[in-house]
């Protein structure tokens, strides 16, 4: 009998570590966002099906370097690495890296969002943040959490490190981030 409860536990976990060891999957969530009529929550659920390691997206920076935020949706769109859906909108995926850590994996997903018809017409600043990005952490057990950025640019710090510039509000949170 312990001996069966042993294979059971060892399987059990077997099964957790070898689901871990793959940043691919669907995960779901909940967004709450800052709009100019209040606070808004809604359904967030993405499909990550082809991931990147922050080491294959290093020439990408040096593309947001040299030509800024248009060259670098020119270089990533059409990726096709999953979907990404926010409220009734659904957006492919142009880019996803999936790091892994030592309880799951934290993700860092790009897509090019749609431009509203009063920005273009207005040439608005918000122009100049062409992306909409999701920012999570997904341990291998309970939720996850993170942070969306609606109308957001990619900016190299003196540093060299990549950050998220969020235009106009501050970043909307994700709570409750767990993979179907």
């Amino acid at each position: 009998m312990n001996r069966a409860l042993l294979a059971a536990g060892l399987l059990c976990v077997a099964t957790a570590l070898a689901r871990g060891a793959d940043p691919t999957g669907e995960f779901t969530a909940v967004a709450t966002i800052d709009t100019p009529s209040g606070s808004r929550s809604m359904a967030l659920a993405v499909v990550v099906r082809r991931p990147m390691r922050l080491e294959e997206a290093m020439p990408l920076k040096k593309i947001l370097e040299e030509g800024g935020q248009q060259a670098l949706l020119n270089a990533i769109k059409g990726s096709n690495r999953g979907s990404f859906r926010l409220g009734a909108m659904e957006y492919p995926i142009d880019l996803v890296i999936a790091e892994p850590g030592r309880d799951g994996y934290t993700y860092f997903i790009v897509t090019g969002r749609q431009l509203q018809y009063e920005e273009v017409q207005q040439g608005s600043e918000s122009l100049d943040h062409p992306f909409t990005v999701a920012e999570c952490h997904v341990p291998e057990f309970g939720p996850g959490d993170g942070h969306v950025y609606t109308q957001a640019a990619l900016v190299v710090d003196a540093d060299g490190h990549v950050r998220v510039n969020q235009y106009d509000r501050k970043p909307g949170t994700i709570k409750d981030v767990r993979r179907r």
